[in-house]
C-alpha cells in the first residue's frame, strides 16, 4: 500500500488533528494578546499549535480529494463537488470550509512570524485570522465526521433514483455483462500481442450470435457483442497486471456501441486516462473517439488483425551418442 493510500484511508483520522489545534490555539491566542514581559513563551505556543493546525489540515484537505475521487464523489479532473450552493450538502460545507482554512491558515502564519518588539502581544489581527481559521476548521471537521455515519456516503453510481426500489441503470457503475465474458466464445486460445492496443496482451471473446461473422470477417448481426480482455506485457511475454477490458455491441441499424473500462490503473500507466485511477467510458463519452475511427464500421478486418503470439522458449538440443558407444563399451588395452 502506497503512502497517499494508506493516507486515503485514514482521512477521518487526520481531521481529528487540526481540529484539536482549532479547539487549544483560541486560548493561547488570547494570553498572547497582553503586553509585557515574559510574553515570548506564548508566541512560541501559538506559532506551534499554528503551525500543527495548517499542516495537519493540508493533509486532511488532501486525504480528502483523494478519498473522494476514489470514491467516485468527484469527477476525474474535477476539484469541487456538484450541488447547489443555495442549499448546499453537509459534504460540500465540508469540502468548502477545508479549502478556506487552507487559506485563512496561511494568513494567520505570516501574522504570527510578522516582526514585533519582545514585549509585544501577538495583535489583534492574529487573534481575528485565529478565530476565523478555528471556526473554519470546526464546520469543516463536525460537517464531514457523523456519528454511527462514515465520512464519506455512499457513491452516486450505486443511488436509487427516487420512487424506485433499485439502481437508475444496471450497469451505471461497471459494464456487468461485460465482465461476464468468460461465458461468451473464446476465439483465441491464448493471448496476442495487439499493438494497436497499448502492445498488450490480448484475448477475444464474442457472443454465440456473432462468432461466425467474426470468424470470416462479416459485419456482426445486431445484439452480438464483443469483448476483448487484456493483460499488461512483462519482458515480451504476458505478465500479471490486467490491463484494460474492451467492449463493443452491435446495435440495431448496425450502429457498434464502445466500452471501456479500467478498475484499476497502474501508477505507470495513468498517462493514457489522463491521471485518472480509474476509467469507465462508454456511449457518446469523447475518450472512445479513437475506438470509433477503427471501429466505426464494426470489427477489423482479417488482415488487419494481430497474429503475434507468445514466443516458444528455445530448448537445447541433446548431446548425441557415438554410434556404437555405450556405458556396455570397452576400449581393448594395447601396450605400446
Amino acid at each position: 500500500m502506497s503512502g497517499m493510500d494508506w493516507a486515503t484511508l485514514n482521512h477521518d483520522l487526520f481531521v481529528h488533528v487540526p481540529i484539536a489545534a482549532a479547539i487549544l490555539l483560541p486560548a493561547a491566542l488570547m494570553a498572547a494578546q497582553r503586553p509585557g514581559r515574559g510574553i515570548k513563551p506564548w508566541w512560541t505556543t501559538c506559532r506551534y499549535l499554528a503551525w500543527t493546525g495548517v499542516l495537519g489540515g493540508g493533509l486532511a484537505v488532501a486525504s480528502g480529494f483523494r478519498a473522494a475521487r476514489a470514491s467516485r464523489l468527484l469527477d476525474a479532473g474535477a476539484w469541487l463537488l456538484k450541488g447547489s450552493f443555495r442549499d448546499p450538502s453537509p459534504l460540500q460545507v465540508h469540502q468548502w470550509a477545508g479549502l478556506a482554512s487552507l487559506v485563512l491558515g496561511a494568513l494567520l502564519l505570516r501574522s504570527l512570524h510578522r516582526k514585533r518588539l519582545d514585549h509585544q502581544g501577538i495583535g489583534i489581527l492574529g487573534l481575528l485570522l485565529g478565530l476565523l481559521w478555528a471556526g473554519a476548521t470546526l464546520v469543516a471537521g463536525f460537517s464531514g465526521i457523523r456519528p454511527g455515519q462514515p465520512v464519506l456516503p455512499e457513491p452516486r453510481a450505486s443511488r436509487a433514483v427516487p420512487g424506485t426500489s433499485g439502481p437508475a441503470e444496471p450497469e451505471a457503475g461497471a459494464p456487468l455483462r461485460a465482465l461476464d465474458y468468460g461465458s461468451l466464445v473464446p476465439l483465441h486460445p491464448a493471448p496476442v500481442k495487439s499493438a494497436p492496443h497499448g502492445n498488450r496482451w490480448i484475448r477475444v471473446w464474442v457472443s454465440p450470435e456473432g462468432e461466425g461473422a467474426y470468424r470470416e470477417g462479416r459485419p456482426l448481426p445486431a445484439g452480438a457483442m464483443v469483448v476483448m480482455s487484456t493483460v499488461e506485457d512483462r519482458w515480451g511475454r504476458p505478465g500479471y497486471e490486467q490491463g484494460p477490458l474492451y467492449a463493443m455491441e452491435v446495435m440495431p441499424g448496425g450502429r457498434p456501441a464502445f466500452t471501456f473500462y479500467w478498475p484499476r490503473v497502474p501508477e505507470a500507466r495513468r498517462d493514457e486516462t489522463q491521471g485518472a485511477e480509474r476509467v469507465y467510458w462508454r456511449g457518446n463519452d469523447s475518450q472512445l473517439a479513437g475506438c470509433l475511427a477503427c471501429h466505426g464500421n464494426g470489427i477489423a478486418a482479417l488482415k488487419d488483425r494481430s497474429t503475434w503470439g507468445i514466443p516458444r522458449r528455445k530448448t537445447r538440443p541433446e548431446p548425441r551418442e557415438a554410434p556404437g558407444a555405450g556405458p556396455e563399451t570397452k576400449v581393448p588395452f594395447s601396450p605400446q
